[in-house]
C-alpha cells in the first residue's frame, strides 16, 4: 500500500472514531430531551391547561421558554469547550498520519493555537457561527412549543394529548416538537465535530507547506454520497489560497459540504524531488509512494474489507457489523455510531496509543539498520 492510499486510510479511520463520538454526543442530546419532556411535564401538571387564564398560560409559556433557553446553552457551552480539545487533538493526530504513513517524522509544525480557537468561536459552520445556531435552534423550539400549547388549548384538548404533541410519537404517526427538534440539534452537533476535525487537519497541513503540496477531497464515507460530493470527488485546491488544480470547482469551505457530510480533505503530499531532500535510508519503494492520488473507485466497503473482521467489530460494533457482512443494513445505518459510542478522553487515548506503536515500528526500524550496516562490516 503506498503513502497515499495508506493515509486515505487513516483518515477514513478517524472519521468512524469521529462518528462514535458524534453518537456519544447523540446519546446525551437524547437524555437533555428526555429531561427537558419530563420537566415540561411537570410544570403542566394536572389541572387542565384549558381552564387556565391567558395570563397563568403566558407565565406558563414564559417557564418552559426559559428551560428550553437554559437546556441549549448549556449544550452549547459543554460542546463549544469540546470541539476546542478536539481541535488541538485533530491537529496532532494530522501530523501522525502523515508522518506514518511516510514512515518518517516529515510534519512538524501544529495549527497555532489561536487559529484552532477561532476555529470553534469565530468559523462558520454551514453559513453561520456555532452561537447563532445554538440561539436558532433554541427559538424555533420555544417558537414550536408555544404553539403547540396553544394549539392544544384552543382545540380542547387534554394536558395527556397536549404533552403527547409536544415530546412524543404525536397524532397519525407524526413526531411530537421535541422529537423533531431533538433530531435538527444531533445534525448540528455532528456537523460541528466534523467542521472542526477538518478545518483543524486542512490548517495543519498548510502549516506543513514544505511536505504538503495541495488538499484533495474524498467522498467515499457515505452509503448515499450527496450530488455535491459526487462532483468534488477526487478533485485538489492548492494548500493555501484554495485555487482549484485541474477543474472550475471552488472551495466554499470545504468539507463538510452540506449536514450531515462524511466527505473529507486528504493531504496531497510532495514528493522527496520536490521537497529537495535525500533521503537514503528510505527504499526506492517508500519514495515512489509518495506520488499519485487515492484511486477513483476508492469506496468505503473497500476499506471496511480490507481492514477485516476483528477491525469491523471494533469500529462498527459486533452485532451491527455482522448485519452489514450479511446485507441487512445500509452502509448509511451502519456509520450511525450512537449504539457504539466514544467520548473525547477516549478518542485522544486511541491517538496516544498509535503514537506509541509508531515509536515501537520507528525503534525497531533503526535497530534493524544498525544490525545490517554492523553485518556489512
Amino acid at each position: 500500500m503506498n503513502a497515499v492510499t495508506e493515509i486515505a486510510y487513516l483518515v477514513i479511520e478517524r472519521q468512524l472514531n469521529l462518528n462514535r463520538l458524534s453518537g456519544g454526543y447523540q446519546n446525551e442530546i437524547l437524555a437533555l430531551f428526555q429531561d427537558l419532556a419530563k420537566d415540561i411535564e411537570r410544570k403542566i401538571g394536572a389541572r387542565p391547561l384549558t381552564e387556565y387564564s391567558k395570563e397563568r398560560l403566558n407565565r406558563l409559556i414564559a417557564d418552559i421558554r426559559d428551560e428550553v433557553t437554559e437546556t441549549f446553552n448549556e449544550q452549547r457551552d459543554s460542546l463549544k469547550a469540546d470541539l476546542l480539545d478536539l481541535a488541538a487533538d485533530e491537529s496532532k493526530w494530522a501530523l501522525s498520519a502523515i508522518n506514518t504513513a511516510v514512515e518518517v517524522d516529515l510534519a512538524r509544525v501544529l495549527a497555532p493555537a489561536p487559529v484552532l480557537r477561532q476555529l470553534v468561536r469565530e468559523d462558520l459552520f454551514q453559513g453561520a457561527p456555532l452561537d447563532e445556531w445554538f440561539k436558532r435552534q433554541s427559538a424555533d423550539t420555544q417558537f414550536a412549543l408555544t404553539s403547540a400549547i396553544r394549539t392544544g388549548v384552543a382545540q380542547g384538548e387534554t394536558n395527556g394529548q397536549i404533552v403527547k404533541r409536544i415530546a412524543t410519537q404525536a397524532r397519525q404517526g407524526n413526531d411530537g416538537v421535541l422529537d423533531i427538534k431533538r433530531r435538527n440539534l444531533e445534525t448540528l452537533v455532528r456537523t460541528a465535530v466534523q467542521t472542526v476535525a477538518n478545518n483543524a487537519r486542512n490548517s495543519t497541513w498548510a502549516e506543513n507547506d514544505d511536505v504538503v503540496k495541495a488538499l484533495q477531497q474524498l467522498s467515499t464515507l457515505d452509503g448515499r454520497t450527496s450530488d455535491i460530493c459526487m462532483a468534488y470527488s477526487g478533485k485538489q485546491w492548492t494548500l493555501r489560497d484554495k485555487e482549484p488544480i485541474g477543474h472550475n470547482l471552488p472551495w466554499n469551505s470545504g468539507t463538510p459540504r452540506h449536514w450531515n457530510c462524511r466527505s473529507v480533505m486528504l493531504p496531497v503530499l510532495k514528493s522527496f524531488a520536490e521537497m529537495g531532500i535525500d533521503l537514503p535510508e528510505l527504499s526506492q519503494s517508500t519514495r515512489a509512494s509518495m506520488d499519485g492520488q487515492v484511486a477513483a473507485g476508492f469506496t468505503f466497503e473497500d476499506f471496511l474489507e480490507k481492514k477485516g473482521k476483528a477491525f469491523q467489530d471494533r469500529m462498527l460494533g459486533a452485532g451491527r457489523a455482522q448485519l452489514w457482512r450479511e446485507g441487512k443494513i445500509t452502509l448509511t445505518q451502519l456509520l450511525d455510531q450512537r449504539g457504539n459510542p466514544l467520548t473525547l478522553a477516549e478518542l485522544k487515548r486511541l491517538r496516544r496509543e498509535n503514537a506509541v506503536l509508531k515509536q515501537e515500528r520507528d525503534n525497531l526500524r533503526k535497530a534493524a539498520a544498525f544490525y545490517a550496516n554492523e553485518g556489512s562490516r
